[in-house]
């Protein structure tokens, strides 16, 4: 894949090089590259590199679509009609996403929560 370095970076963004930094900003894990090309774009900039990410997402979406045979997109439709008819609106999933431990908190927030002291020990 191709990267763009913080330098190639100009005050208008070309096609080519929005689909670049699209395509970055996808990765998992994030690049040090990108980070730096981040910290280098403006709001507007930011922007327009999530905007072409949204909109490269739906075209690989339409591509996979379009690559499945007729029995193939049947059961994908089936799969999530059945998904759909079972769905509880009020289950709980948990607190996605929240820190679990002391320590997840710290290095999340990069303090300890409220009742505790810089330590981690509860006051």
């Amino acid at each position: 894949m191709k990267r763009i370095k913080p330098e190639e970076l100009t005050e208008r963004l070309s096609d080519e090089q929005l689909e670049v930094l699209a395509e970055m900003l996808g990765e998992t894990p994030t690049s040090t590259e990108w980070r730096e090309c981040y910290k280098k774009l403006t709001d507007s900039q930011l922007f327009q590199v999530h905007q072409r990410r949204g909109e490269l997402i739906d075209r690989k979406e339409q591509e996979r679509l379009n690559a499945m045979t007729k029995e193939e997109r049947e059961q994908e439709d089936e799969k999530w009609r059945i998904w759909y008819e079972n769905l509880i609106p009020h289950d709980f999933h948990g607190n996605m996403g929240e820190p679990a431990t002391l320590e997840e908190f710290k290095s999340r927030y990069g303090v300890y929560p409220s009742g505790y002291d810089e330590n981690g020990n509860k006051i």
